[in-house]
């Protein structure tokens, strides 16, 4: 779902070529403890800034609710920019209720779509898959759900295409969609689009290299690809991260007997 977000063109000395106004985030040191227990941190600003006439900066503190505090500063443009980065990203609170009333409801056609595609009501499934992606299109449990959909109906291309959307929608490596990447990992391997699986593993171990069960889906994406000595040590990094792990470990094994025969990685 596209949020708004405030256009900013920043020239390469740092200054910008229209009006400032909007979400800015300043990263400052914070001290904390005392005596041999001081030690410092860092922590976040967000402003609303203003350009005045004048050509200075009103930097508006926003609090923990993301509302204007009334602790304001005017300071000079050089000093903004030093100081201050854009933040786009930022939902303000009088939008944020209704981004997350559409987010419910793209949840909810999508819950729906993947009912009817568990009892193969094809059509109603893709009419609440497509309601879904209308509210929000980088909704990732209803392009799977459409993903699946089409393998279902041996659409392979249609598949194809959707399967590599989800590549580059990055919810998809989130922790609330771990589940759903598990099991796209397993469809492109199955669709045969091994690279794209290679992708999708490396960007969820980015984010968290310590899951036993992404080093070994890794793994098997390297199998397929025919690079073993990668893949084997996936297997040992699987091994290491959860010693309980029977397939990480005969894997491990099958690919070190293939290595030790001079099968070439």
């Amino acid at each position: 779902m596209a949020e708004e977000k405030t256009a900013l063109v920043v020239s390469e000395d740092g200054q910008s070529g229209e009006e400032i106004s909007g979400y800015y985030i300043e990263t400052v040191k914070i001290s904390l403890g005392i005596g041999a227990t001081k030690r410092s941190t860092t922590g976040e600003n967000i402003f609303l800034a203003e350009e005045l006439p004048n050509g200075e900066v009103k930097l508006s503190l926003l609090n923990m609710a993301g509302r204007p505090t009334s602790i304001v500063e005017t300071v000079e443009k050089e000093e903004f920019f030093q100081r201050c980065k854009p933040k786009p990203d930022f939902v303000p609170p009088d939008k944020r209720e209704k981004v997350d009333k559409v987010k419910e409801k793209a949840d909810r056609h999508a819950s729906r779509g993947n009912l009817h595609l568990q009892k193969k009501e094809y059509n109603s499934a893709e009419f609440e898959f497509s309601s879904s992606l209308k509210l929000d299109e980088e909704h990732v449990r209803a392009n799977y759900g459409m993903a699946k959909l089409h393998i279902e109906k041996g659409e392979v291309d249609e598949a194809k295409a959707v399967l590599d959307k989800l590549t580059n929608i990055e919810a998809l490596f989130e922790d609330e969609n771990k589940h759903v990447f598990n099991e796209f990992g397993i469809d492109l391997r199955r669709m045969k689009m091994f690279d794209q699986a290679l992708d999708s593993y490396r960007k969820s171990l980015e984010i968290n290299s310590q899951d036993p069960i992404l080093n070994f889906n890794m793994g098997r994406a390297l199998i397929d690809k025919k690079q073993f000595a990668e893949a084997l040590a996936c297997m040992d990094r699987a091994l290491e991260l959860k010693d309980d792990f029977p397939e990480a470990l005969k894997l491990g094994q099958l690919l070190r007997k293939k290595l030790n025969k001079g099968t070439p990685a």
